[in-house]
Parts: structure tokens; sequence; C-alpha cells
């Protein structure tokens, strides 16, 4: 519930968050009546109306500021000010307020792209205690450990924890629900790059019946947006566009302009390794990278985009300009993951093939080959494989 719909046109949001950080003390009335919003008994409410201790201040200001920070793409500023308030929360012995802040922590070491950090605190807030005593919050951490090691590249285990907040959410959960859809999205997100596409597409069935329902724009464009990157990977192209296309429509700069530029990024790559050699598959790019010039970005997804921008330039004929932006992104490569890796290696040895260095492909090749497997993606560890034994074959 937002503070708009708590306030229901008869208190400003500016005086909920007030009530929120106690900076206001609500009247008898106000208690009954919010009380009476939120569903819970008054008198549960009431006893909040009471003086806070130092400790209990501090919280409350160091979870407004991180959440404030997260807000505003502040990553850096949302972790570190998470793990002081989840600090506080334990010596407080308050569960609840110490697996808030972790989760947020959690989340922020995910935009940071830092895989191992993210991974360790995402775990934390799996075995925690508190997790197993709601359906809700098992699988919201469950899909935080899939999301961890998806970044890390461990597919297989990605997928294991994808399912289980799947199938969790299914039994305890509506199947609106973003916290469930949440699961579903990193579901289909790990069996893809696992290469387990037949699976992904039976459960973006599952996805696209709920994109369908009553759920938020933001949501629904998620959904056709990994429902059409799955259709791509299975050379489905008129189904890829179209769930691309329905993802535009819902996906807007002004609400999350961060998602926005990851939704034209990944759109372009989708598009190009389906062959779209389109005017729509360029302003994609170039789209991701106004955005990614005004918001900033991390060292990994700035690398990422480079690569993108190469694959256009090779698709196009331009294998030396590729090669020109690919090289200065292998230098810096560990930044990236092992999928996003594995496919920087891939594209070298195209360009490679394509100017004449066959020979010199191979040791790429190999190298894509190493990062797929490390990962997982033994589909796309089978076709650099494929591709090594053709380049050999041209050299005899």
């Amino acid at each position: 519930m937002t503070q708009a719909q708590l306030g229901h046109g008869k208190y400003s949001t500016s005086y909920v968050s007030l009530l929120e950080t106690g900076s206001r003390e609500p009247t008898a009335e106000i208690i009954t009546e919010l009380s009476h919003r939120l569903g819970i008994e008054r008198d549960v409410m009431e006893a909040w109306n009471t003086p806070v201790s130092p400790d209990e201040a501090e919280f409350v200001l160091l979870e407004h500021r991180a959440r404030q920070s997260f807000a505003a793409h502040d990553y850096e500023d949302a972790r570190a000010t998470a793990h002081e308030a989840a600090g506080i929360a334990q010596g407080m012995k308050n569960s609840s307020a110490w697996w808030n802040m972790a989760f947020l922590e959690a989340e922020a070491l995910r935009e940071l792209r830092d895989g191992d950090a993210f991974l360790h605190m995402a775990e934390e807030v799996l075995n925690h205690p508190l997790t197993d005593e709601s359906s809700a919050l098992k699988v919201r951490a469950e899909t935080l450990v899939s999301n961890a090691y998806l970044i890390i590249g461990r597919l297989h285990i990605a997928v294991e924890h994808a399912l289980r907040g799947v199938e969790q959410g299914k039994e305890a959960l509506p199947p609106t629900s973003i916290i469930a859809l949440s699961a579903q999205f990193a579901l289909v997100a790990s069996l893809a790059e696992s290469g387990q596409l037949d699976d992904a597409w039976l459960a973006c069935l599952d996805l696209s019946a709920a994109a369908d329902g009553d759920i938020p724009d933001q949501a629904a464009g998620n959904a056709h947006w990994v429902i059409g990157n799955v259709a791509f990977r299975k050379q489905n192209v008129s189904e890829g566009l179209r769930h691309h296309d329905l993802a535009a429509e819902l996906l807007r700069p002004a609400s999350d302009i961060e998602l926005w530029t990851r939704f034209n990024k990944a759109s372009a790559a989708a598009r190009m390794t389906a062959g779209i050699v389109e005017p729509s598959t360029l302003a994609c790019i170039e789209r991701a990278e106004q955005a990614q010039a005004v918001i900033g970005a991390t060292m990994a997804e700035d690398l990422e985009l480079q690569i993108i921008r190469a694959q256009w330039e090779q698709l196009n004929g331009r294998p030396e300009e590729a090669l020109e932006l690919l090289l200065p992104v292998r230098r810096e490569g560990e930044a990236l993951s092992y999928p996003v890796r594995g496919e920087l290696e891939l594209l070298v040895a195209r360009c490679l093939q394509i100017t004449g260095e066959a020979a010199q492909s191979l040791e790429h090749l190999e190298l894509a080959r190493e990062h797929f497997s490390a990962a997982g993606a033994t589909d796309r560890a089978a076709l650099a494989l494929e591709l090594t034994t053709q380049a050999r074959a041209a050299l005899r």
C-alpha cells in the first residue's frame, strides 16, 4: 500500500510520511481510521503511538535514508545505510527490521553487480529463521538467491532456487502476486540461460496468463520482456517481436529509467541474435546508450552495452570496427559474468573469422566454450564447440 492509498484522499502523503517517521503523533480518531484501513487491531496500532528509544529513532532514519537512496539509484549509499540499519535492528533483537534491511542491502549489491557479496547476503536472508515463518518471505528469499546465482553464472543452482520459489508461491500466494511473479521471472531467466528452452517456454505460458490478468503495467511489461527473450532464443522471431513490442508499450522511462534502459539493451541483443538488423534494433541500442549516459552505470553495464554495439557493427559488415570496440572490453572482462564473457569471446571469434584470421579465432572459441561451461549454459558451450570444429576443418 502506498502512502497515497493509506491516506485515501483524507491525509496527504507528506502527513502519512510524518506519521511513519514519528515526526507527528496521531490522534485517537486517526488511529482508529488507519487501523481499519490497514486491517489490524486498534489496540495494536495504538501501542505504536509510544515514545521511541534512541536506537529505534536512529533505525527509522537510517531505513528512510536507505530506501530513498535506493529509489534515487545511489546503490552504494543504500547498501551502506541498510547495512548500518540492519546492525541496529540486530542489537534491538528486531528480526523483522533486520530482515527488511538485509534484503534491501542484498538488492543494492545486486544493482552494484557485486555477485559474490550479493550471493552471501541473499543466502543470509534465506537462512534466517524469520524467512521460514512466512510463505511470502520464503518466496522473496528464494527468488533473491536465484538471481544471485544467475549473476555469478551458476545457472543450475539458480534454477533450483527459482523452482522452489515458484512452487511455494503457487501454494500460498495468488497468481497475480508481484512476489509470485518475480519468482516466475527468475525461473524463466535461469532456465533460458542454462539452455533449457523447452522448459523455459512452458514456464512462459504460466507467465503469459498472469500478464493478461489484473497486474500493474510494469509487471506486465516485465512478463512480456522475458517471454520475448525466450521466444527469440527458440528462433520464434515473430513471437519475440510481439512480446517485446508489448513490453515497450508498458515499460516507461518515467516510471523506472534503469529498468527501461536494461530492457532496451536486452531487446537489442535478442533481436541481433535472431538476425534482425533493422532501424528498430539500432533505436533500442541508441536509447540504452542515451539513458545510460544520463543515469550513469557500473563498469559491467558499460561493458555489456559496448558488446551490444560491437555486435551491431559486426552484423552490418564492419568486423574491424567491432574488434576495436571489443578489445578494450576483454581487458576488463573479469567484471563480467561467465555467460557474458562467453558471448564476448564468441563475438571476437566471429569477427576474426570474417577478417580472415580463422586460426586466431580458435583461441577465443575455446575461451567461449570454457566460460559457457562454467556458467552451465550447455547449449552455448555446444555452439562454441561446433564452431571450433568447423573452423579447424576449414583450416585443414
